[in-house]
């Protein structure tokens, strides 16, 4: 009898600690899509929302209103949704997020998602590798050969003879944005420019990029790195262009060098925006993108300083030049992923929202997913798709293509591939642990 007195009495005390301890109090929100301003009724989506910290999410489908309906814990969420259609032959996605959906209390209105529509372009960033590599020998990394690879993402032949390269300040993702203003906004967010730094490059001769084809730059050596560290990549190929000095005395640095291989045809050029030595693009998280622009408009834009940005200084080491953000045509927003809590979006979301994160020194590159619906669906593809692609990393925040087909092995099997375009740098991109041009 005592023994069962006790387990009782041992039962009250638990009973009395549970109710000591505090409630884990849960609130529901929903999110509304939107598209220019009126609700976007479109059921299925999936919309995913998820802690500021990155490590909860949750995923949920709209309903026939378009509205999700989440059971979360309070706190601060990110909300983001990707809806892909056909239209007229055309691909196009919508595509937005909402970074500030703070959760306290019952909310009786729904939190709102704008949708911006993203149609597909011929041409698109296909990989960026900045990050440099191990050296052959000591700490440290080789990173003198930076390049970019420009896709034709059509079965139509392009035009890229008026393609510019440029970057957003600031230069790294996690350093202080004097653009942030105390809201959160930036100063440009509702204006029609953003500020490019450093220099606008452009091509020297007309250039044509055939269909599901591509030209590789070099930022600053077009030369065998190999030679130097063997982790890294082969630059000295005739095919190939090269961010030139040639006919800019102010960049001497000894980084930028070029192999006879490579024409004079293939140098591109620039007018510098600041003072310095060289191009300066981050090592580890840049804002890059790409535009259209004539020549003439670059070098006007590039020399008038009355049209320069001075947020960045009063002295031209800081200067921007107000790129029209309508001749932006990609973006692609990296964040080094040991600094994504202190880093902040440096596009507009009309341009691009969401980041991809990059270790930098391993020979990482940012590398573009595939379409897989888009891909598979091409009948010429019948056969010669490679699956099970295993090249991204699994390291700190490592990423893949989610799309599970081997791009390159795909290439070389005779494949066309259509890479992801919904101008969402997390949605499109994925760390890639070799570089493809390896």
């Amino acid at each position: 009898m005592k023994r069962l007195v006790s387990i009782f009495s041992a039962i009250a005390a638990l009973a009395m600690i549970a109710a000591c301890e505090p409630k884990i109090v849960t609130v529901d929100i929903q999110v509304q899509l939107m598209f220019e301003g009126a609700p976007f009724a479109q059921e299925g989506i999936p919309v995913v929302l998820a802690d500021d910290s990155g490590v909860i999410s949750y995923e949920v489908e709209t309903d026939a209103a378009g509205i999700s309906t989440f059971t979360v814990l309070p706190g601060s969420y990110i909300a983001s949704a990707t809806y892909k259609v056909a239209v007229d032959g055309k691909r196009v996605a919508y595509n937005g997020s909402n970074n500030a959906i703070l959760v306290a209390a019952p909310v009786e209105e729904p939190f709102k998602l704008e949708l911006a529509k993203v149609e597909s372009r011929q041409l698109v960033i296909k990989e960026l590798y900045f990050g440099g590599c191990p050296k052959n020998e000591g700490t440290g990394a080789y990173s003198n050969d930076g390049y970019v690879i420009i896709y034709n993402n059509s079965d139509l032949e392009a035009d890229a003879t008026d393609l510019v390269f440029s970057f957003m300040p600031p230069y790294n993702g996690h350093a202080t944005n004097k653009y942030i203003k105390e809201d959160g906004s930036r100063l440009y967010d509702n204006e029609n420019w953003i500020p490019a730094a450093g220099a606008i490059w452009s091509f020297t001769s007309a250039v044509t990029i055939p269909a599901y084809s591509q030209v590789v730059v070099a930022l600053f050596g077009a030369i065998d790195h190999t030679a130097t560290a063997t982790a890294s990549v082969n630059l000295a190929n005739p095919e190939y262009f090269w961010m030139s000095n040639s006919n800019v005395p102010q960049y001497s640095n000894a980084k930028y060098a070029v192999s006879e291989l490579v024409p004079v045809e293939h140098y591109l050029t620039c007018y510098p925006i600041n003072t310095g030595n060289a191009w300066v693009l981050s090592n580890n998280s840049p804002a890059f993108f790409i535009g259209n622009m004539s020549k003439a408009e670059n070098e006007r834009l590039s020399n008038d300083t009355a049209n320069f940005d001075l947020t960045g200084g009063t002295t031209n080491v800081g200067w921007a030049a107000k790129f029209p953000k309508a001749s932006v045509i990609g973006a692609v927003e990296v964040f080094a992923a040991a600094n994504i809590d202190k880093s902040n979006a440096r596009f507009t979301s009309d341009i691009n929202t969401g980041y991809v994160a990059i270790t930098n020194q391993k020979g990482y590159t940012v590398y573009r997913n595939v379409d897989k619906e888009a891909t598979e669906a091409l009948p010429e593809n019948e056969g010669l798709l490679v699956y099970n692609y295993a090249g991204g990393t699994d390291d700190i925040n490592g990423t893949t293509d989610p799309s599970g087909i081997d791009a390159e092995a795909s290439i070389a099997n005779g494949a066309h591939i259509i890479y992801s375009q919904t101008n969402d740098s997390g949605k499109d991109f994925h760390q890639r642990k070799v570089a493809s041009l390896k």
